[in-house]
């Protein structure tokens, strides 16, 4: 029923054809928040009709679609969910293997965005989640980028700021310098946002200018390292 009142807003359609039910949805993000919430109720669906749904958009070369034989499979993990949904378009990297719903649509609008973005756990400072886009300005494969800990590619009294505009503000912009990788120091202009989902804290950071490679620090970026491991 809930997923029928969702069905009956405007801007919505959905009707039956010969391979099963097609919805249309005003748009991708809202077909894929669909396809998020009512997966379980989608897939039930197809198995009873015997056939599949599909749900589509605007302009939509690749819609999402759940087919009958699902109803038999192992329910896939939450990334499973989430790497199946981003096919239809986007890249996204995730180091976890066991996400919780908000995250997993945090994600999936991240893999969307065109903009190089990451996502960190607060907790450890692990930069747990990044897009192709971040990928690229890092220059540094996911694999590697994904199990980075962020404190090693800033400066202290950089770090130190940060922080403290945290300790203000849950959103916010700044212009800062931090290391890209190993070999890389820029300047970088970034939106900075703080969540919290099930008791755990994360920042999400939006790269919204191409980074400006400047100078290494005098004493290089490892030298750098070392005084974030002293302290």
């Amino acid at each position: 029923m809930e997923l029928l009142k969702v069905l009956n807003q405007p801007h919505w359609n959905y009707f039956f054809t010969h391979e099963g039910v097609t919805i249309k949805a005003p748009s991708k993000q809202a077909a894929t928040q669909l396809a998020l919430m009512y997966r379980e109720c989608l897939i039930e669906t197809a198995h009873r009709i015997k056939g599949k749904v599909k749900i589509g958009w605007r302009r939509c070369k690749c819609p999402i679609q759940f087919f009958s034989w699902m109803a038999l499979e192992q329910p896939p993990t939450a990334y499973e969910t989430a790497e199946a949904i981003l096919r239809t378009g986007g890249a996204v990297f995730c180091s976890l293997l066991d996400l919780p719903m908000p995250l997993l649509k945090r994600i999936v609008q991240v893999g969307e965005s065109e903009r190089p973005i990451s996502i960190v756990r607060r907790s450890d400072r692990k930069q747990i989640i990044i897009n192709k886009p971040m990928e690229i300005a890092l220059q540094t494969a996911a694999i590697e980028a994904t199990q980075r800990i962020m404190t090693r590619f800033w400066r202290p009294s950089d770090l130190e700021k940060l922080e403290g505009k945290f300790q203000v503000a849950s959103h916010f912009k700044w212009r800062y310098h931090a290391g890209l990788n190993q070999r890389t120091w820029a300047i970088l202009e970034s939106e900075f946002e703080m969540f919290e989902v099930n008791g755990q804290w994360y920042s999400q950071t939006t790269f919204l200018m191409n980074p400006e490679p400047i100078p290494l620090p005098e004493d290089g970026i490892i030298s750098v390292l070392d005084k974030l491991t002293d302290n």
